[in-house]
């Protein structure tokens, strides 16, 4: 012990050299079992420390706190780093627990036999053991320590962790086959980020969704979704909870509620699936992804600059996406939309190629785009979010009560707005960019969405004029007009759809059954009149066999498929799952609008 109090004191009055390394225990004392004293280390004050500044270390008021007349207060020990007691024992159990399963399970995850039931709870249950394990639901929480000893006390999700090779498996399927509809999510941006450390990695509720959607389009794991689904909501919701509600102000939020969305409305949750969109545009709102390229924006800001074109980008494909979905839910049942057109300025989605490589290229405004401006630059992933403005419009101008003066072809209101509507169509039509026509976009699922979309809109629009014309006694020119216009649109419809094959239509998006059948209930009605017509009676059946190859996927289609039974007065019932305790299923024929 005398050589180690030989030492020279370390402190105030005999700080050490500057070029001298912090004194350490030697290997002679070491050999004695002379014991190392952290106390003689030198300590910056507390005050320095917690500003992060730094300290000069004089006592009994350091410079930087004499300067700026600070409390200057020093620790006399040093608090212990490291892991909590038990940590090391519940570590090598969760191993323990981990290694038993992959032993278990690895002849059946390897064969092409579908997950048993146990292997649907393991996954399920510890999904968030690996690569998101002791995480928070999104980067601004704490360690998930409390939720997950939690879960353990009630029993909600026990389990061990899922394999790494599992998640990866399902963020392929995703951005596979999901992705090329709902181009949200930046793909290595966010596998990068699940590596990042536990506050900065993407929320637990984005990921569940994600499996939740490769899973819903996944024969083998499609047991899995509602799993998934449930857990997601179940995060997603936690989220809101926690504190104030600030920690759903992310991006990732935003993509999460989006997914949750998409997935509800192909489940045929009508009404949990128009809160959720209600949700995500209003979120989508609230962090000013609606005026993005607004030189002076209006609304207050609750989120942080982009640092880059990429991010940028990534949130304009956020709410364009959002805004579409929003369009496409008024659309089927007639209410108001949650985004206001007039309040949008955020330009259009650039091109994925752009998107992936963080080249950035100008996109335009969606007011140029409706004035015939600029459509050179519209990427597929625009034309989508075009197209949605125009169904938007279409549900507004059908909304608007009805007026005196709206009988008069030539002044009325109603006549006005659908001249005006026609007129964006046919331009559209007419001036489409080259890249954005079949079939030189056949490889693209938003361009083949576009052209069906465009053409739904057209019956849509018509088959309100005609209503309208039938019910004001209206001279019969604009009728047969209408009347051209739908079976030539539900015809244009035919040709993508043969084009491209009902097997490949699965992979649109899932809002293409509703035009689908749109077009199959334009020959529904030519076939009341004229029942002999066998070329409209074949290409009703073929609409009808779409629609019935689609509900594999997207079981929304099923409320279609049974709906065009119930308009053709068939009893082709048998084998369907109808909804049940969602909204009433003529809410979604376009005569409802």
């Amino acid at each position: 012990m005398a050589s180690h109090l030989d030492q020279p004191s370390i402190g105030p009055e005999n700080p050490p050299p500057q070029l001298e390394c912090p004194m350490q225990p030697t290997a002679e004392q070491s050999d004695h079992g002379i014991a190392y004293h952290p106390s003689h280390k030198r300590n910056a004050c507390t005050t320095c420390r917690r500003m992060k500044s730094k300290c000069d270390m004089e006592k009994p008021t350091c410079g930087a706190c004499s300067k700026y007349n600070r409390a200057c207060t020093y620790e006399a020990t040093r608090k212990k780093s490291g892991p909590k007691r038990g940590y090391t024992a519940v570590l090598g159990s969760r191993l323990a627990q981990v290694e038993a399963l992959l032993s278990t399970q690895m002849l059946g995850i390897a064969g092409n036999q579908p997950p048993s039931a146990t292997f649907l709870d393991e996954w399920v249950d510890g999904a968030a053991g690996t690569n998101m394990s002791d995480t928070g639901s999104h980067p601004n929480s704490t360690a998930e320590t409390e939720s997950s000893s939690s879960s353990a006390t009630d029993g909600t999700y026990p389990g061990p962790a899922v394999a790494m090779d599992m998640i990866s498996l399902g963020n392929r399927i995703y951005f596979e086959d999901v992705h090329i509809y709902m181009q949200i999510i930046h793909h290595q941006r966010h596998l990068a980020a699940l590596n990042n450390a536990a506050h900065a990695q993407p929320p637990i509720c984005l990921q569940y969704m994600i499996w939740c959607h490769a899973a819903l389009v996944s024969e083998k794991y499609n047991p899995l979704h509602p799993a998934f689904y449930e857990r997601a909501r179940k995060y997603a919701e936690a989220d809101e909870m926690k504190g104030y509600g600030a920690g759903i102000l992310s991006l990732s939020h935003a993509q999460t509620w989006l997914l949750i969305t998409a997935y509800e409305y192909k489940m045929m949750f009508f009404p949990r699936a128009w809160l959720s969109c209600g949700k995500a545009s209003r979120l989508a709102i609230m962090l000013g992804l609606h005026q993005l390229d607004s030189p002076n924006p209006q609304a207050k800001q609750c989120f942080m600059p982009s640092t880059d074109w990429v991010e940028k980008e990534e949130r304009r494909r956020v709410f364009w996406m959002t805004f579409c979905i929003d369009k496409f839910a008024t659309i089927g049942t007639g209410w108001p939309v949650g985004v206001d057109e007039a309040e949008v300025m955020t330009n259009l989605p650039a091109s994925e190629e752009a998107f992936i490589t963080g080249q950035s290229e100008p996109t335009a405004c969606l007011s140029d785009i409706l004035k015939g401006e600029g459509l050179a630059t519209l990427s597929p992933s625009a034309s989508v979010g075009f197209v949605s403005c125009i169904f938007g419009r279409i549900t507004n101008h059908l909304r608007l009560p009805h007026s005196q003066n709206d009988d008069s072809y030539s002044t009325g209101g109603f006549w006005q707005r659908h001249r005006s509507c026609d007129e964006i169509l046919l331009n559209f039509a007419l001036s489409m960019p080259n890249h954005l026509r079949l079939p030189n976009g056949m490889g693209d699922p938003n361009i083949i969405f576009c052209n069906i979309a465009l053409q739904t809109a057209v019956i849509c629009l018509h088959q309100a004029a005609i209503y309208r014309a039938e019910w004001n006694s209206i001279s019969e020119f604009p009728i047969v007009e209408s009347k051209l216009r739908c079976s030539a649109a539900a015809q244009q419809i035919l040709e993508i759809i043969k084009m491209v094959g009902p097997i490949n239509m699965s992979k649109v998006n899932p809002f293409v059954s509703f035009c689908v059948y749109v077009a199959a209930r334009v020959y529904i009605q030519h076939l009341k009149l004229h029942p002999d017509d066998t070329e409209a009676h074949s290409a009703f059946q073929f609409f009808r066999s779409v629609i019935n190859t689609l509900k594999a996927t997207n079981p929304l289609a099923e409320s279609f498929l049974f709906q065009l039974d119930v308009d053709s007065e068939g009893r082709s019932f048998e084998g369907l799952r109808l909804p049940t305790n969602n909204f009433p299923i003529s809410m979604l024929s376009p005569s409802n609008l």
